[in-house]
């Protein structure tokens, strides 16, 4: 959620909610604000702007395993604010969180190109934020074609194989009777998203998004198939009558009389060439 400057009072809403995973922008707080402030079930992890304004932050409550993801962002490049973090599940899987700002007008840098393409491919992917981005994909009562940039955006977003949470049209951010959006995207990979849903807060001219996260992908992205269970035969031990008249039960049932000689010689070479096997051991880890 955008909270338009994080307050301790905003803090302690937001967690009284009880979401195990918070994501918010513009903070507005510096690294040593952030520092002091208290965060209760949860750990802390922001990204301040240099200067005034902006900062992202996420929430992740203490029960849950976390870290911080280290994305370096050059100082240029002053488009995008992110935060990313790593949140450990069950299966030994990690859910990556990221919570993103992009200040107006907003720009596609290569810094965005990397969070989205060089985070593992393989981990659910949950992508909150603001992008102040105009598309008829999220906002369909547009009456203009979207700008080159927000294009870009979709199809970056596509391309990396990440899927629009949002219900179309539903509005985010809201200033005054005329100024809607739906500029607060969420996008997902590798999950399955469920009661997506935007509404008013008393925190902000955002809106509150919240959303529930199924562990579906564990089927979407598989384990490694178990090993093939090894079987180890002692031929010392081999029961080799039984295996003769086994052997005999798999040709095909000729009249004795008419019986090919090429029949019995095939079945006289086999048991032959398996004998010598009685007289010693099997290798260690032989198979059959």
């Amino acid at each position: 959620m955008n909270v338009s400057r994080l307050t301790p009072s905003k803090l302690a809403t937001l967690m009284a909610q009880g979401a195990d995973i918070i994501a918010i922008q513009e903070t507005w707080k510096s690294s040593e604000q952030i520092a002091s402030m208290h965060a209760g079930d949860y750990v802390l992890y922001a990204q301040s702007r240099i200067g005034k304004g902006g900062g992202v932050a996420v929430l992740v409550r203490k029960t849950l395993r976390s870290k911080r993801i280290p994305l370096t962002i050059p100082q240029h490049d002053t488009s995008l604010e992110v935060v990313v973090v790593q949140v450990a599940l069950d299966q030994n899987r990690d859910l990556i969180v990221a919570s993103a700002y992009m200040r107006p007008p907003p720009q596609v840098t290569q810094s965005f190109r990397r969070l989205v393409n060089c985070l593992p491919a393989s981990s659910p992917l949950l992508l909150c934020g603001d992008f102040n981005m105009h598309h008829p994909q999220w906002e369909p009562f547009l009456e203009s074609s979207p700008s080159e940039v927000a294009a870009e955006f979709l199809e970056l977003c596509t391309d990396a194989g990440l899927t629009l949470v949002n219900t179309p049209g539903e509005i985010t951010y809201a200033r005054g009777t005329r100024e809607r959006s739906c500029i607060d995207l969420t996008w997902s990979k590798h999950l399955t998203v469920s009661d997506w849903s935007a509404s008013v807060s008393p925190l902000s001219d955002h809106y509150t998004l919240t959303f529930t996260l199924h562990q579906a992908f564990k089927d979407t992205i598989p384990s490694a198939p178990p090993s093939a269970p090894k079987t180890f035969y002692s031929w010392g031990k081999c029961k080799w009558d039984l295996f003769i008249k086994d052997f005999d039960a798999q040709l095909p049932a000729y009249d004795y009389k008419k019986q090919s000689t090429g029949i019995k010689a095939f079945t006289r070479a086999l048991i032959t060439s398996y004998r010598p096997w009685l007289s010693r051991p099997p290798q260690r880890g032989a198979r059959v």
